[in-house]
């Protein structure tokens, strides 16, 4: 998507949106769109090869489809019923806000917008500045600029609900419950808190997508489309699967330093690792909550192989192994052909509640044990 727009004073204004990786549209003094920020096309969904209008009349603009579909009739309305005037008379107010209902992912957001009218020095209308931001208070926007970047953009991906070919890790503390009665309650809570981080940025840091979290399970995605191939999704999930104790150490060793009575053997992380070649991945945005979900037999099949694993087993399917091509599992320190399997059905703790549904979902996964 390019960031092109006009020359003389008016690019200035444009080099300087451009900059600030603002969602942001820019008129002329004729009331024609002249440039679109980039941000602002990522907001609007708009292919390389979508006719924003550029250079037309706002009027005839918001006509188009890539804007109808984007602002509501009211908030196109409220647009050209303040945008007029105030080109037109040089005594107008410089500056005003808008609050504006845009349709993103199929549903309606409230955004403000904040309008600049631009004058040349002799008073003579330039054109004006429309620059959109969420309706949130400092302190929650504050909170999410604590997330990750480039996690937020990959779930921000997942909008529309979709088949994707993708990795699945699932993870849990074993022995959390006799742990959670040991320690004391601000103690574990800190301890779930230090390895939910810690999984969470391993998984940012290899280009996965953090999944849903229950008590002290954790999930994450590693999308074929996010990754470009089948290999490099499998290899970054597997990634994180080898790295994962050794964050988690790390985070164990922090919390004894504070006087804790917590040591590494008693918070080894039970994993299971799958491939899904059909699952159906989206988004979930309520009231509460945004996060990222997987269904389909596949994600069963996982959570099924991560309840059998004990004592912190680190197990991976076969059908997740043989994603790998000879770059990738070189990278990983693994040789493929001199694994060996067993039948998941197998591995059954005892024949209890969690080896029955395990069994009956995913006996005869073949898996291999990386720890």
């Amino acid at each position: 998507m390019g960031e092109s727009g006009p020359d003389g004073p008016l690019g200035e204004v444009v080099a300087a949106l451009a900059a600030g990786r603002t969602a942001a549209q820019v008129v002329d003094a004729q009331g024609r769109l002249a440039w679109v920020s980039e941000q602002m096309q990522l907001l609007a969904g708009v292919a390389e090869s979508t006719d924003l209008g550029l250079g037309r009349h706002l009027d005839e603009v918001l006509e188009r489809e890539v804007w109808f579909d984007l602002l509501t009739a009211e908030a196109a309305e409220t647009l050209r019923r303040e945008l007029h005037p105030r080109l037109e008379d040089p005594t107008s107010t410089p500056l005003w806000v808008l609050s504006l209902d845009l349709r993103i992912g199929g549903r309606h957001r409230g955004v403000g917008m904040l309008g600049v009218t631009l004058r040349h020095p002799d008073g003579s209308p330039l054109g004006a500045v429309l620059i959109y931001a969420p309706l949130l208070p400092a302190r929650v926007l504050a909170l999410v600029s604590e997330g990750d970047e480039a996690m937020f953009t990959r779930m921000a991906d997942l909008s529309a609900p979709a088949q994707r070919p993708a990795a699945v890790v699932f993870a849990d503390i074993d022995g959390s419950g006799p742990l959670s009665r040991r320690l004391p309650t601000p103690v574990y809570f800190e301890l779930i808190r230090g390895v939910t981080t810690a999984f969470d940025e391993l998984v940012a840091r290899h280009g996965g997508i953090v999944g849903k979290h229950a008590g002290d399970g954790a999930s994450a995605y590693f999308l074929r489309d996010g990754h470009g191939s089948d290999a490099a999704a499998a290899g970054a999930a597997l990634r994180v699967v080898q790295e994962l104790p050794d964050v988690v150490a790390a985070v164990v060793a922090d919390l004894a330093e504070t006087g804790a009575d917590v040591r590494v053997e008693d918070c080894r992380m039970n994993v299971g690792a799958h491939w899904g070649s059909d699952l159906f991945i989206g988004q979930i945005v309520t009231g509460g909550r945004l996060e990222v979900t997987a269904l389909g037999d596949e994600v069963n099949e996982c959570a099924r192989v991560e309840q059998v694993a004990t004592g912190g087993q680190r197990l991976v399917t076969k059908n997740l192994v043989e994603r790998l091509d000879e770059g990738a599992a070189a990278e990983l320190g693994l040789r493929p052909r001199g694994l060996t399997y067993r039948v998941l059905a197998d591995l059954t703790r005892d024949g209890g509640a969690a080896g029955g549904k395990a069994e009956r979902d995913a006996g005869s996964l073949a898996v291999h044990d990386l720890g």
